[in-house]
């Protein structure tokens, strides 16, 4: 995603992530993790016939974070995450399911101190091409000159 200095980004740059499977193994990690252990995400019995999922469901901030590792981020140039704007969790990633993420610059936000505030739409899409969730996500990138 963020492979060059904030000088040399354009808006409607765009980067495809390579994919990753989400497993049952990821699910349960991450309740463990977290301690969310909502049967959504981890009770097939009571979830299992939900006339709302049909089923169990990752959760969604597991989703955002296998996303965000599957995005290059270039170490020299992009500093920090900033911040993420209209987060929605459009539908729900199953055990099984194969997720990427698609973004595109859409604003350029100088700062003035050898840095900018780089503006992506953020979307991850399943192994069907739905979109399952989308984003503004926002990165503190240096420009060349301020990297020397």
């Amino acid at each position: 995603m963020i492979t060059e200095y904030f000088d040399r980004i354009k808006v409607g740059d765009t980067h495809v992530s390579r994919a990753r499977t989400i497993t049952e193994t990821d699910i349960v990690q991450f309740a463990m993790f977290t301690g969310d252990w909502h049967p959504a995400h981890t009770d097939a019995e009571y979830f299992g016939a939900d006339p709302v999922f049909g089923g169990r469901v990752a959760h969604g901030a597991l989703s955002l974070s296998v996303a965000l590792g599957l995005v290059t981020f270039w170490p020299e140039a992009m500093k920090a995450f900033y911040g993420i704007d209209r987060l929605r969790f459009v539908t729900p990633v199953r055990v099984g399911d194969t997720i990427h993420v698609e973004t595109e610059v859409t604003e350029l936000t100088p700062r003035g101190d050898g840095k900018g505030v780089v503006t992506s739409a953020f979307r991850i899409l399943n192994q069907r091409g739905e979109t399952v969730l989308a984003a503004s996500l926002k990165t503190l990138v240096v420009t060349e000159e301020a990297a020397r």
